[in-house]
């Protein structure tokens, strides 16, 4: 089953239930958000990167205004991080920083110290 993410006051969070009425209420993904024509992909956004909105919910009450879900397991968990995936058009920009992270790193490990 994977993870369900929502957001609301801008702030994304996991999947949670609580009895509070002012705090997150918990959804099901019934479908695979890939295949569900309720999930939306944005136009330059990350290819993995789904929204689906609920227009009739009462943000006012804490009900989530839209849930998010990442077909990388690798969600936006701050509103930074969520405008970096809606700018990433043609991959995941945190396995493209760990991709190259760990290039560099490989790269240094096999430059040779100059002897001395």
């Amino acid at each position: 089953m994977p993870i369900i993410w929502y957001t609301t006051y801008n702030i994304i969070l996991p999947q949670t239930h609580h009895s509070r009425k002012d705090e997150l209420l918990s959804g099901t993904i019934e479908t695979n958000p890939s295949e569900n024509s309720n999930w939306r992909r944005h136009k330059n956004a990350c290819p993995f990167y789904r929204e689906r909105w609920f227009p009739g919910n009462d943000v006012a009450a804490g009900e989530p205004m839209y849930q998010v879900f990442c077909m990388k397991g690798t969600p936006p968990i701050t509103l930074e991080e969520q405008e970096r995936c809606l700018r990433s058009k043609t991959c995941c920009w945190r396995l493209a920083k760990k991709q190259q992270s760990a290039a560099q790193q490989a790269a240094t490990e096999e430059t040779p110290s100059p002897a001395h």
